[in-house]
């Protein structure tokens, strides 16, 4: 990932991959950083709840 560039949009199968290609864009992209990021946590919330307000009589109000 690179601070000034766009989000990441690819999960390398390995560590070693991602450093693999943070150092070919680091080559490419001299004075830039790239960073190899590692997820640590997450959080989903999945609480919706869905009401069907409308009786099913075909009563409109």
């Amino acid at each position: 990932w690179n601070p000034n560039g766009r989000s990441p949009t690819f999960r390398h199968p390995s560590e070693q991959n991602a450093v693999t290609e943070a150092e070919r864009l680091a080559r490419l992209n001299p004075g830039e950083t790239f960073i190899v990021l590692e997820s640590v946590s997450a959080r989903r919330v999945d609480s919706m709840i869905r009401i069907d307000m409308r009786a099913g009589d075909g009563i409109p109000f």
